[in-house]
């Protein structure tokens, strides 16, 4: 993976988890919890693992279906 790619995912993983926990309204908490699910995705399949693919779609599925 791109260290470029890899260090947007990171960031978006740390900047979802400390708006999920800073925040005081129940919106920003949802809003957080969306991008640590956006940022963790690709980081789940970066593996060509067929184990890894198939857990990373049935998170994909599971996060779409509840959202």
């Amino acid at each position: 993976m791109n260290p470029y790619v890899m260090f947007t995912l990171i960031l978006g993983l740390g900047l979802g988890t400390s708006i999920t926990l800073t925040s005081s309204h129940w919106l920003l908490a949802w809003m957080g919890l969306e991008m640590n699910t956006l940022a963790i995705i690709p980081l789940m399949a970066q593996h060509s693992h067929p184990r890894a693919v198939e857990a990373t779609t049935k998170y994909f599925l599971t996060q779409a279906t509840a959202a």
